[in-house]
């Protein structure tokens, strides 16, 4: 029978031209969005002229901070925060004209912020395939389900995450999964916390915690060894990290940072309780995906129904999330909100529950900033919809198991 869609076919890609073209006209609007492309740039620059682009950094923070009257609303410059293994290559690029490592980052940047929709898309249903197709294109500026200018920074998150997905992709279709250790690896130079992306072929295949421990501790020792090789740099970096806890604050929007942003407005010490915190809501979320991947290699759900949750979940156990790390779950939160809706009403009804849902919550988002210049009420709620994403599809694939178990004749040990 055709789908009530087949004659808009062609509205997605109408869709498609706005968000490119929304593009140019919101940078236009908002200049001075892009402020991590901007620091990578000034990185570049930096070490062409022959600086050490962490002492750089430290002295912008620290003269921002010390100066004698601050605006409430104004933002420090922030500095370089990737390990000095990253310098090397940043050094390579500079020895190319300016616009053409500029155009070709945006390109590649372009390439995995659409790999990213791609492989949400890959986790839909043929039958929510064909809703969805209207939704991705909107995914983008809506990073968490929530609209935020997160995707015109050009972090390069988006970069590696894509990479990281895409080659999660092919070891989900073909069951190899050598792509996706360099990935994660290549990754971990920049962020070492994407090292936790490699409990993703643990949990999803079989025979993979070997390669996945020896990729992480190979992770490690890359990180560790710098602190022979470039020692100097290393130092420095450790300082600039440990400015935009002193300074900044910046713990980011998981459980742990929002705790330990609570307890420091309490004038309280925040390390030890943060970490405390951080361990026991971490091995509970670790002891959840653990039993949820052994009844999917039980057979009692399938691949397209534990990826989203699985992926959540792992994002979870970041415990510094940012603002760029909801842009690879964004449809998988979305799939999640859908799949409950339409396991408790009818089709219609969970269409009509989930826009109101995603309106209300956008409607207070664009609400809160005049009460809310530290941004915390908005971590606070990325939080809430990310946990809240994890905990629906928890319980929406533990009830699958229940009927698994059903109709297979055998008594269900859950509940």
């Amino acid at each position: 029978m055709p789908s009530r869609f087949s004659g808009y076919q062609w509205v997605p890609y109408v869709f498609w031209v706005l968000a490119f073209a929304a593009i140019p006209v919101w940078n236009a609007s908002f200049p001075g969005l892009d402020n991590d492309a901007k620091i990578y740039l000034n990185t570049i620059h930096s070490i062409q002229a022959g600086h050490d682009p962490y002492a750089d950094g430290i002295a912008t923070t620290t003269a921002f901070h010390n100066q004698p009257v601050q605006c409430p609303y104004a933002q420090p410059i922030n500095p370089y925060i990737y390990s000095p293994i990253t310098l090397p290559l940043l050094r390579l690029i500079g020895l190319f004209p300016a616009l053409l490592y500029i155009w070709g980052y945006w390109l590649i940047y372009a390439a995995g912020a659409l790999a990213l929709i791609w492989v949400g898309m890959q986790a839909t249903e043929p039958k929510e395939r064909r809703v969805f197709a209207f939704l991705a294109p909107a995914a983008p500026f809506f990073p968490g389900l929530l609209q935020t200018s997160t995707l015109m920074c050009g972090n390069i998150a988006f970069i590696l995450y894509g990479l990281i997905f895409v080659a999660a992709m092919r070891g989900w279709r073909r069951g190899r999964w050598n792509w996706f250790y360099l990935a994660v690896l290549a990754a971990s130079c920049f962020k070492i916390q994407l090292l936790s992306l490699l409990a993703i072929p643990i949990l999803s295949a079989r025979r993979q915690w070997l390669p996945s421990c020896t990729t992480a501790f190979a992770g490690v020792a890359i990180f560790v060894m710098q602190l022979w090789l470039w020692p100097a740099y290393f130092h420095n970096y450790l300082h600039v990290i440990e400015l935009q806890f002193s300074y900044n604050h910046d713990f980011g929007s998981s459980l742990a940072g929002l705790f330990s942003k609570i307890v420091l407005n309490a004038g309280l010490p925040y390390s030890t309780a943060s970490t405390i915190f951080y361990i026991l809501y971490a091995l509970l979320i670790l002891g959840v995906l653990l039993y949820l991947s052994r009844q999917f290699l039980g057979g009692k759900f399938p691949l397209m129904q534990w990826i989203p949750v699985m992926v959540i979940g792992i994002i979870l156990l970041n415990p510094r999330i940012q603002e760029y790390d909801y842009a690879p779950v964004t449809l998988f939160m979305a799939l999640i909100l859908w799949r409950c809706m339409a396991s408790l009403t009818s089709p219609a009804r969970a269409i009509f529950s989930s826009f109101l849902f995603f309106a209300v919550v956008n409607v207070i988002v664009v609400l809160i900033p005049p009460i809310d210049t530290s941004s915390f009420y908005l971590k606070c709620i990325q939080c809430f919809l990310l946990a809240g994403a994890f905990a629906a599809g928890c319980w929406n694939l533990l009830r699958q198991t229940r009927e698994s178990a059903i109709s297979a004749g055998i008594p269900s040990t859950i509940g």
